[in-house]
């Protein structure tokens, strides 16, 4: 008998045996399905909850105002796991998680060690880190021990679990998406069917054409405005599984502005009888100023009331402070405060009517942050950046656009991302070149990932940021040498 042939026999075996294994395990990103997640820190910031690490954009992120956090994944199935990615955070380094400890459990209550990382840093934002996990075993929950190296506030926006589904679990899982959720009066939308181990399929399009369907990838036509929510069954045998998606076609009007929706409004002057009275002298009905400021604000932002970045709640405060304004939180629930001290130091220079105008001013570049949308990918809040200067440059460019600025402060010289009014000049300038400039920008906030000044120029005008900018600035020299 030839040894050498059974050996090569038995290996060919083993070989094949390994490669079925390999194909009934296809590998994939777990957290890319349905998936929930929870953590006992509640203190997170609106906007940056922990539902974030598993929304598979990079450029959000989970926040918690403590030095560490135990977060916990149960995937829609069990699965069997062969590695984890960690993705850092926008920010401060010092935020990300130096240490992390995996677990899993196929009760909830039992946990197993997986892995565990000390040590770990992260060179650049939004940097992904993946660890491997060695294990047969399949689990129903994943629990993550994070902690920063002393930092008291603890960051991370991502975490990907990579491995592939339980192959005795058949319970299907239904998921879609489409070409588009939003256009303007009509249109037709294609979905896309990534359900797993689904034999049949049942859809359910509210205010579409067809109604329902049980084609794998329909077509659906829309004519009328709205918000509509799509429904998809995936069925597997006896077993089903739903994906439903409130809102998920948006079909918006032009204008619409009847319906704007205001913010609720709480005000506080907490200076009064101080320097806060002055404040109230020239500010009487202060609801009734932020809420025409916030309407007029959309109309400039927006071409519909239905593409709004919807504010809930607004916090406005009146404090005896240096800083002019500032705005805090996120959409829909934001906080804006500003200084009596600085409108009181400022009673010698200007008159009431200016005084008023500078509230006013200083209103709507404050409310614009709380409606304009926030670039991805485009760099943190500092100068030089685009992010800022998208930001700070549109806030600022609105301000002019409703009368509360000069002219008189535009010169020669700068940065395109230097915002403010450097910025917002640019902005107004490039309006000759398309007159809905503002609102194609703003938008590409949400279409261009990740953003930045010169995708945007390209995108709108064909044009890169620079060509234009120097262009501006001939325009700028011309004009004062007349």
């Amino acid at each position: 008998m030839n040894i050498n042939k059974i050996a090569g026999l038995s290996l060919a075996c083993s070989t094949l045996l390994m490669s079925c294994l390999n194909q009934n395990d296809t590998s994939i990103v777990v957290t890319d399905y349905k998936c929930r997640v929870q953590t006992e820190e509640c203190n997170s910031p609106v906007g940056e909850e922990v539902g974030n690490v598993v929304d598979g954009d990079i450029y959000s992120k989970f926040l918690t105002f403590t030095s560490s956090a135990t977060v916990e994944l149960t995937p829609v199935k069990r699965s069997r796991l062969n590695s984890y990615t960690l993705v850092s955070g926008n920010d401060e380094p010092l935020r990300d998680p130096a240490s992390s400890t995996l677990e899993g459990s196929r009760d909830g209550q039992t946990w197993k060690l997986l892995d565990k990382q000390s040590d770990i840093t992260f060179l650049e934002r939004n940097q992904s880190q993946e660890f491997q996990v060695v294990t047969e075993e399949t689990f129903a929950h994943y629990r993550f021990h994070l902690a920063t190296n002393g930092h008291d506030i603890l960051q991370l926006s991502e975490i990907k679990l990579n491995g592939a589904w339980d192959r005795n679990d058949k319970h299907p899982i239904a998921q879609f998406k489409a070409d588009q959720t939003a256009f303007f009066d009509k249109g037709t939308v294609q979905f896309q069917n990534l359900s797993v181990q689904g034999d049949s399929y049942q859809w359910y399009f509210e205010g579409g054409e067809p109604a329902t369907s049980t084609e794998t990838n329909p077509m659906v036509n829309y004519v009328a405005h709205g918000r509509y929510p799509v429904k998809l069954v995936t069925v597997n045998n006896q077993l089903t599984d739903t994906a439903f998606y409130d809102a998920f076609v948006n079909v918006k009007r032009l204008g619409g502005w009847e319906h704007f929706e205001y913010p609720h409004i709480n005000f506080v002057n907490t200076t009064l009888g101080g320097n806060g009275d002055l404040y109230q002298e020239l500010v009487p009905e202060p609801i009734e100023l932020i809420n025409k400021v916030s309407l007029d604000v959309c109309q400039k932002l927006y071409r519909s009331v239905d593409e709004v970045n919807v504010l809930k709640i607004l916090d406005y405060s009146i404090e005896d402070i240096e800083t002019i304004s500032a705005k805090g939180g996120n959409p829909p629930h934001i906080n804006i405060f500003f200084s009596s001290s600085y409108l009181k130091n400022k009673k010698g220079e200007l008159s009431d009517k200016e005084l008023i105008a500078e509230i006013i001013g200083v209103l709507y570049h404050e409310l614009t942050h709380g409606y304009q949308y926030a670039p991805k990918g485009a760099g943190g809040y500092q100068r030089g950046a685009d992010y800022f200067g998208l930001i700070e440059g549109v806030a600022d460019y609105v301000r002019l656009n409703a009368g509360y600025s000069s002219y008189d402060y535009r010169k020669v010289g700068g940065h395109w991302n230097d915002g403010y009014k450097t910025s917002a000049f640019f902005i107004d300038w490039l309006h000759t070149k398309d007159p809905a400039f503002v609102y194609k920008l703003n938008q590409s906030a949400q279409t261009i990932i990740p953003w930045s000044w010169e995708a945007a120029c390209q995108s709108i005008l064909s044009v890169s940021v620079e060509d234009l900018w120097n262009e501006y600035q001939n325009y700028l020299k011309t004009e004062e040498s007349i």
